[in-house]
């Protein structure tokens, strides 16, 4: 498959912005802190794209940019090998082609960077862990909503070792959800199906995960409300730190209380409760 390329050169405060802009349009967006040089303390922006994009729409979010054919070769497996461990909290989050030993005491999720969201390395799958990790009691009926690669669902069903439900509005995403529950061992705990939303949802729940888009957060607020037990709590993300606010907003009218706001490098992530009467 051909790829294309553009890259540019930003301040650090403009990733997130950028990010968000480009997740329509690119295929991949990779960002690295730049170390050495002069352009020590900024960030490059590299995006991939699986057909030459439209230049006047890039250039309006990339000025300047130029976009370049890649050179033939296995980008997955380039991919793959870019995936680092990651620990956060007490998941400990890797790749197939990382052999190391699990550290002690953590609980691992293997996840490979496919075509479905969900690596941990984002900074709103990072939030949701945090404050999944975070929880003091398990809830007894768990729903992640748009679950992506199921990392979320996964990581609650290893952590209590209990079942939960997840679902997406993609039927790739379900399937590659699916496939790693069964291949972290938790196949018989992680229930996968399609849904648009919660229209397929039957029930409610006691923690619903919902990491989508700010958009979408905002007119399901009512619906993730209904499917709430009284007392049950609800974790957030998809959002810039900057639309937190108009977020939490939506969910306060549907009846909701903020309880935990988690903020990772511009991107946020709340936690918000259902009273109890």
């Amino acid at each position: 498959m051909m790829l294309y390329e553009a890259k540019v050169v930003v301040p650090a405060d403009a990733i997130a912005d950028l990010e968000n802009a480009l997740s329509d349009l690119a295929s991949a967006v990779l960002t690295r802190a730049i170390e050495t040089g002069a352009d020590k303390g900024k960030w490059e922006v590299q995006a991939l794209f699986e057909h030459k994009p439209d230049l006047s729409v890039l250039r309006r979010i990339l000025p300047g940019a130029r976009v370049v054919p890649l050179p033939d070769k296995d980008w997955l497996r380039e991919c793959y090998r870019s995936f680092k461990p990651l620990t956060i909290g007490r998941f400990f989050i890797y790749g197939s082609h990382v052999h190391e030993e699990v550290p002690a005491g953590l609980i691992p999720l293997k996840i490979d960077a496919a075509t479905a969201f969900g690596t941990g390395e984002h900074q709103t799958t990072r939030g949701c862990l945090q404050a999944l990790d975070d929880l003091d009691v398990a809830p007894d009926k768990v729903l992640d909503v748009g679950t992506g690669s199921g990392i979320l669902a996964m990581a609650y069903a290893k952590r209590f070792r209990r079942p939960a439900d997840a679902t997406d509005i993609d039927a790739e995403s379900v399937r590659v959800a699916a496939e790693n529950a069964a291949a972290n061992g938790a196949g018989d705990l992680v229930r996968v199906w399609q849904s648009a939303g919660y229209d397929a949802v039957p029930g409610t729940y006691d923690l619903i995960f919902c990491n989508i888009l700010a958009r979408p957060l905002t007119d399901m607020a009512a619906d993730l409300a209904a499917r709430l037990n009284p007392g049950g709590r609800a974790i957030l993300s998809g959002f810039l730190t900057r639309q937190a606010a108009s977020v939490l907003r939506a969910h306060e009218r549907a009846g909701l209380a903020f309880v935990r706001r988690y903020r990772v490098k511009g991107w946020s992530t709340l936690v918000v409760q259902k009273p109890k009467h």
